[in-house]
């Protein structure tokens, strides 16, 4: 009857951290297509952008609010984005180093590429807030 149980409750626990991983699949997953989302968006304020700035050069007017509004609309959604890196970040449980932008597990107290310190606990932080930089091309 031991043994039952030791399998049930083996059975039990290997489903539960499957579901789990599911969960944490699923989320990482929706992170990205929400990159994906803010990369479209930002790439539509690029070519507003364009536009904006076509029509001052072809009408040889000086229309600089659009274009400082355009500026700002597209700096938003990157702020957006590097957010949405480091929840990405936090789900999969890595930190980068915020000096050589190495990556590191949650449990490292010194970066393994350049020896800075990281984090001083061996417990995983509920709030990891190092926000990524996010390459703009």
């Amino acid at each position: 009857m031991e043994l039952k149980d030791d399998l049930k409750n083996k059975a039990k626990d290997i489903a539960d951290a499957g579901l789990k991983k599911a969960d944490e699949i699923y989320r990482i997953s929706k992170l990205k297509l929400k990159c994906v989302q803010l990369d479209n968006q930002i790439k539509a304020k690029y070519t507003e952008l364009g536009k904006a700035v076509y029509g001052m050069v072809k009408h040889d007017s000086a229309d600089s609010e659009k274009i400082s509004a355009s500026v700002m609309e597209i700096e938003a959604l990157y702020a957006k984005m590097r957010k949405v890196y480091a929840e990405i970040e936090t789900a999969k449980k890595i930190l980068t180093c915020p000096v050589c932008g190495a990556k590191n597990k949650f449990s490292d107290t010194y970066c393994r590429s350049c020896a800075n310190r990281l984090v001083a606990t061996d417990e995983e932080p509920d709030d990891y807030s190092f926000v990524p930089e996010v390459n703009e091309e």
